[in-house]
């Protein structure tokens, strides 16, 4: 079995749905609101995925690697306060956070445990199935993002419609 596995964030769930007016933030861009919006549609297109390779030798899954010790945090935060918060707190911040080998455990698990042969389309938190927010779940979201995704890269044809 071939394995696909989308790596997403728990910070999906401060996405309320994908703003399909202004699907590229061209009107009003918030980096943590555009990260957000990304990760569920993360999820999204995996589910959808998942759908399409359906019967086929092929399971796609997404996940939450957990809150990893990397840079992007610095990239997230508007406004000088922001930023000065953030650095006085950072030492308490990474004791709780995960080393880029714990957050990399349940990436690795979905991509080669037997224990994921034949699961598709589920959503993973510390190498384990968890129920994802109502918007990510919503089958006919996922729906229009695929369509207006495989718009916008021209995508026609193809066996995954």
């Amino acid at each position: 079995t071939a394995r696909i596995v989308t790596v997403s964030s728990i910070a999906y769930r401060r996405a309320k749905g994908i703003n399909f007016e202004d699907l590229n933030s061209e009107k009003s861009y918030s980096p943590f609101a555009a990260y957000s919006q990304s990760k569920l549609a993360n999820i999204l297109f995996t589910r959808s995925l998942a759908k399409r390779l359906a019967g086929t030798s092929v399971i796609a899954n997404g996940l939450h690697p957990g809150t990893v010790r990397i840079e992007i945090f610095r990239h997230l935060l508007n406004g000088t306060i922001a930023k000065v918060l953030y650095y006085l707190a950072l030492p308490l911040i990474f004791m709780t956070m995960k080393s880029p080998i714990e957050g990399a455990q349940t990436t690795i698990y979905c991509a080669v445990d037997e224990a994921v042969e034949g699961v598709s389309g589920k959503y993973f938190m510390d190498c384990k199935v968890t129920q994802p927010s109502k918007a990510a779940v919503d089958d006919d979201m996922a729906e229009r993002l695929w369509k207006v995704s495989a718009e916008l890269v021209a995508l026609t044809g193809g066996t995954v419609e």
